[in-house]
């Protein structure tokens, strides 16, 4: 009987967390005094264009989180001591008016929209002229609080590394034990060496070096300033002043940089506090939507311009507050934030602030948040850290306003753009990575789609051996088999690290040598290096290819139906040779082969009634809004007529020519089915997606056609490359929107301008 070692890993840290934060969420409350933004921001200005129209806007390539304006009122977030000692995180701020951002703002809050993880020190000082030879190794906070265990983790190759080569590492031992009792590491000897002779070591922190850290630098570390950021544990914790250089990055140089595409109405009237029931307003929250009406106090600004905002309020957020924030966090604040819009994305708030009628001129504002994304989840709080002084107006002058969508002005889907991922995968940080990547399996089973042999679900055969074995980083103990193999079972399905296609797996990864040296020892391995060098993506390819392997077994031994299930984790738990409905147990004794087999055929049926296949999940459905289907590149044909630019091409224009160079991967600019994927005359190849209400999306010119007639497709989901079949004067993606479709219908409904439904 071969022992596969394992176990149902329950997450206690996690459950005890959340359960605590929502006892102590009542105890999170911010304290303030009253401000206001009563001269112009200094910033450095340019502008941006709209149907001919031209509005002031921030340039983004000039200003940082460093050079934004301070911020005008004292304030503080005061987190229970035991909820932040549980989190490991201290989710606590206070700042003082005068502050700038990065002082008071952390990489954290900024998860999921600039990405400041995906830096790393190397990128940051290129960008910023930084000299990380001068840069001491104390103004590198995360790196100085993490331990020796966890620097071999985030740093590949510093294991392998000599004492006598890391002397800040040396310095450390000196310090620490300069007299214990059969310490006396030679200087050649490696730090593997050291730690595995002395593994409580491994708990020692460069912090502790105290005033000494003033002696080295960030380059005496080896690959220290070559490794994102994210792969220092606790990364999320830093102050955005805490990392070399990060607060000088422009924010339009960020891996997700801002950007500013969208509409521009006119300042028309100014009115003040005396203004009651505002209703055509276009200010609100992600939580209320934007279109919140005014009761009272309604001081805002009417609109000209274009149809679409004539007579349209944009209420000020100094007198009127919106629900807002999201999760456990989405209580701070007594759940309230000032009404605005997001005309620049996430990460911040713009509100209209102070109003002054009688000189027909108004200020606005910045707001930011606190986040605590990750394991666990808890939210974000309101957009409440502010106000920071921002543009100020007067009346018949233009004023951005960002798309009239349903984020606020961003029209920013939820998938991470195409920019992002390509700057992440050049900074060596696998997709898995990525928080919300489409492509990835990890967290959302999109990697292990599809019906395998015998009708077999994968999505729902995976959930079932999850719920059995544990999550991806999941580590299963230390066991021997029969034959003297050694090792550990890793991740979702407990795959044994001596298995060759594992090893194989691993030992792509850099650093992966180091850790299977580790595994094979029996020392301990964290979940943050088991989805480091056995990601997400490795264990699912693994897992369909070998449970193709095991389903054709069991149908080769006869088995159908439920049977068939059992049949297979049998083998799974037992290896090929597992005796049907046999008696052996793991190294635990807790199942035998029938009992591991008759569980997972009972998670397996659960999970395929509550999830469906990848089809039917609920990920398909439409939003009712629309992401770019690439991102980052220039729009060079627009919706209407036009010049015919080939022989043979239409003077008026049905969709949006991008300029994607041939092979740019196209995804699916919201959930739905595809209805046609193959030729069509002038689109050459072509994908057409129904989406709810009549709405269907083309997408032209393709190189390739990843999806096929009948597919449900999530939003992000990749459906082709870009390429030049069809009419054309070169490569390039035509991008259409076609509303009043007939259901079913591909070559149905009327075109209309993609613009008034995403920010391409």
């Amino acid at each position: 009987m071969i022992s596969m070692g394992r176990i149902r890993r329950i997450k206690l840290l996690e459950a005890f967390v959340i359960g605590l934060a929502i006892f102590c969420i009542t105890l999170l409350f911010p304290i303030s005094v009253v401000a206001s933004p009563d001269s112009e921001a200094t910033l450095p200005i340019a502008s941006v264009e709209w149907d001919g129209q031209y509005a002031r806007i921030p340039n983004w390539s000039e200003i940082s989180f460093h050079t934004l304006p301070p911020i005008l009122e004292d304030g503080e977030f005061v987190a229970p001591s035991d909820l932040n000692q549980a989190l490991g995180y201290d989710l606590s701020r206070q700042w003082k008016a005068g502050q700038t951002a990065d002082s008071y703002l952390k990489l954290g809050d900024f998860q999921t929209s600039l990405y400041p993880q995906f830096f790393n020190l190397y990128t940051i000082a290129q960008l910023t002229r930084l000299d990380l030879k001068q840069v001491a190794l104390s103004n590198f906070k995360a790196a100085t609080q993490q331990t020796l265990d966890q620097l071999v983790t985030a740093l590949p190759g510093l294991d392998s590394y000599r004492l006598n080569q890391v002397p800040a590492i040396a310095a450390l031992f000196n310090q620490q034990f300069p007299g214990t009792p059969g310490f006396n590491p030679s200087s050649d000897s490696t730090i593997t060496e050291i730690l595995s002779a002395n593994p409580q070591f491994g708990q020692l922190s460069l912090g502790q070096l105290g005033q000494k850290l003033d002696q080295f630098s960030i380059s005496d570390i080896p690959n220290l300033q070559n490794v994102p950021l994210q792969n220092l544990a606790n990364w999320e914790n830093s102050l955005i002043s805490e990392v070399p250089g990060l607060g000088s990055v422009p924010l339009a140089q960020m891996p997700n940089p801002i950007q500013a595409t969208g509409m521009i109405g006119i300042v028309d009237v100014v009115y003040g506090t005396a203004e009651s029931d505002r209703r055509n307003t276009i200010s609100g929250s992600d939580r209320e939507g934007f279109q919140v009406p005014c009761k009272e106090n309604c001081a805002y600004i009417e609109l000209a311009g274009a149809p679409p905002l004539y007579g349209k309020q944009w209420i000020s957020g100094k007198y009127q507050k919106v629900k807002g924030g999201s999760g456990i966090l989405g209580a701070v604040n007594n759940g309230k934030e000032p009404t605005g819009r997001h005309p620049f994305g996430d990460v911040f708030k713009v509100s209209v602030w102070d109003v002054d009628e009688g000189t027909g001129t108004i200020s606005t504002a910045l707001h930011f948040r606190i986040c605590k994304r990750g394991l666990p989840d808890l939210g974000c709080t309101p957009y409440f850290l502010g106000p920071v002084p921002f543009l100020n107006y007067h009346e018949k002058e233009p004023i951005f306003t960002g798309l009239l969508d349903s984020q606020g002005g961003a029209s920013s889907g939820a998938s991470i753009p195409d920019r992002v991922i390509d700057r992440a995968k050049a900074m060596g940080i696998p997709a898995e990575a990525l928080p919300g990547y489409q492509e990835a399996a990890f967290g959302d089973d999109g990697g292990i789609c599809g019906i395998g042999a015998g009708n077999v679900d994968f999505k729902a055969l995976a959930a079932a051996f999850s719920s059995i074995e544990g999550n991806y980083g999941s580590a299963g103990s230390f066991v021997c088999d029969g034959d003297g193999n050694c090792g550990r079972g890793l991740g979702r399905y407990q795959y044994m690290s001596y298995r060759s296609d594992v090893r194989a797996s691993i030992q792509r990864q850099e650093g992966g040598s180091a850790f299977l040296s580790k595994a094979d020892s029996g020392a301990a391995i964290s979940e943050a290096e088991i989805t480091r060098f056995f990601p997400a993506s490795a264990q699912d390819n693994i897992f369909k290819a070998d449970q193709t392997r095991n389903i054709q077994q069991a149908q080769r031994e006869g088995f159908s139906g439920e049977r068939l299930i059992e049949r297979i984790g049998q083998i799974h738990f037992g290896g090929p040779y597992a005796p049907i409905d046999g008696n052996a147990t793991d190294g635990h004794g807790r199942l035998t082969l029938k009992t591991y087999g008759e569980e997972l055929a009972r998670n397996y049926k659960s999970a395929a009634k509550s999830n469906g296949n990848c089809t039917k999940s609920a990920s398909a459905k439409s939003t009712g809004r629309l992401i770019a289907p690439v991102s980052g590149y220039p729009v060079t044909s627009d919706f209407g007529a036009r010049e015919s630019p080939c022989a043979g091409c239409s003077s008026f224009h049905r969709g949006l020519d991008l300029g994607t160079p041939e092979g740019t991967s196209v995804r699916a600019a919201d959930g739905g089915k595809v209805i046609y994927a193959g030729w069509a005359e002038g689109y050459g190849n072509v994908v057409i997606i129904e989406h709810s209400n009549g709405m269907q999306t083309r997408y032209a010119h393709l190189s390739e056609m990843t999806t096929q007639v009948g597919t449900s497709v999530r939003q992000g989901q990749p459906i082709a490359r870009s390429g030049h079949t069809g009419l054309g004067t070169g490569p390039h993606l035509h991008f259409e929107v076609r509303t009043g479709a007939s259901p079913g219908q591909p070559f149905s409904g009327t075109a209309v301008d993609p613009r008034k439904y995403t920010n391409l």
